[in-house]
């Protein structure tokens, strides 16, 4: 019997198809950092997004705004993940620092659509205020599709609809982080 189908047999009230894409091999603390780092790059994208008007847009600065947030949310991290590690008793992985950067990854990647949405936006291909709101709607979904990520990277017993669930509740959660973050700075 495969891998896939014992990993599907061995957990039948899941999502079969979030199951077989997980990764079985990927360690726990690497797969809580990349759900970290993606969840982290949603809600700093979304509350830079949050306060950006038509007027905004069109001056062309928000697409550049929302990559160099990202850019430097993900360099920032990088360096306190590299500074944290030093506290552990021991060495340093080999090929830790490469992974580092990988698993930070999705706070970057979360600011590349909006992005172009809010570049689309500057140069009259869409609306502009048409391409704020599309960045936010795109960023709440994938913030709501944490739940189906975590059960990718770990998958459970847990009932067939919780993934989605979670996942929507997550979203719900780290939008008003993200409103908050925005009020709170802007």
């Amino acid at each position: 019997m495969s891998r896939s189908s014992d990993r599907r047999r061995r957990h039948p009230g899941g999502l079969g198809i979030v199951r077989f894409r997980a990764d079985p091999s990927l360690p726990r603390e690497q797969a809580a950092a990349r759900i970290s780092a993606y969840v982290y790059g949603n809600i700093i994208t979304f509350a830079t997004i949050v306060p950006f008007t038509a007027d905004t847009v069109r001056h062309g600065h928000a697409a550049l705004v929302v990559l160099g947030v990202a850019a430097s949310t993900y360099i920032a991290h990088v360096f306190a993940e590299l500074v944290g590690h030093r506290a552990h008793d021991r060495p340093p992985a080999p090929g830790g620092f490469v992974r580092g950067l990988r698993d930070a990854l999705p706070i970057f990647s979360s600011a590349l659509v909006p992005a172009l949405f809010l570049l689309a936006g500057s140069r009259g291909s869409i609306e502009a205020g048409a391409a704020v709101t599309a960045s936010e709607i795109y960023l709440l979904i994938r913030m709501s599709l944490v739940g189906l990520i975590i059960e990718r990277l770990r998958p459970s017993d847990r009932a067939r609809g919780w993934p989605v669930l979670s996942g929507v509740l997550l979203a719900a959660a780290a939008a008003a982080v993200s409103l908050i973050k925005a009020a709170l700075g802007h």
